[in-house]
């Protein structure tokens, strides 16, 4: 399981229809290490900062598995900081600590596609990361350091079953078992800006 890239990005323009827009979703500065602290890359940036960033989302990290499955796909179409071998959204849980390198990263939500990929990138991509679930998961930073390029990102502990995968589908589809909610809500490491968009949708189905 190692870094196979690392990169990061800064505010472009783009055009939706006749309103133009910023994002910073493309991480296209790839560099060979880089320094980690605890709001993430050193150098890195997120226009919309009510989504991205902060200390819960400090960096998304994204699989590999994506890019190999999608040669035709652009590059960057996973929008991510840290490109992973091996890892996926089935194999990641939301808890897990990874050592990589001298950082040690706790993983706190998966990031939720917006409409600025289909804008981006185009409406097959869009598609992909949505059929897929090919979110990519952000993680919180407990030790601060450097990382390079082949580190590798060892499991250091696992505090809960619920996969990346899981916690983007209980966002459109509430789980009938009320000990796996009761979980959700209970899990320290899961990111607050993801227990909110939960209850949210559990108000919901609950009406």
């Amino acid at each position: 399981m190692k870094i196979r890239s690392i990169a990061t990005g800064k505010a472009k323009q783009y055009l939706k229809k006749h309103e133009e827009f910023e994002s910073a979703y493309k991480k296209d500065n790839f560099v060979d290490s880089i320094k980690v602290d605890k709001m993430g890359l050193s150098g890195d940036f997120q226009v919309d900062k009510r989504f991205h960033g902060g200390e819960d989302k400090a960096i998304h990290i994204g699989s590999g598995f994506h890019l190999d499955e999608n040669p035709s796909f652009d590059k960057l179409f996973i929008g991510c900081n840290i490109v992973v071998e091996e890892l996926t959204e089935d194999t990641v849980c939301v808890g897990d600590i990874y050592k990589v390198g001298e950082v040690i990263l706790e993983v706190t939500q998966p990031r939720q596609p917006c409409w600025k990929i289909g804008i981006i990138f185009g409406k097959d991509i869009n598609r992909y990361i949505v059929k897929n679930l090919a979110t990519g998961w952000y993680v919180r930073v407990l030790k601060e350091g450097t990382i390079k390029v082949n580190d590798e990102m060892i499991l250091e502990k696992r505090v809960s079953n619920l996969t990346i995968k899981d916690l983007s589908n209980y966002l459109k589809h509430v789980p009938d078992d009320r000990s796996i909610i009761e979980d959700i809500l209970n899990l320290d490491s899961l990111a607050k800006s993801y227990k909110k968009d939960f209850l949210k949708r559990l108000g919901k189905n609950n009406s």
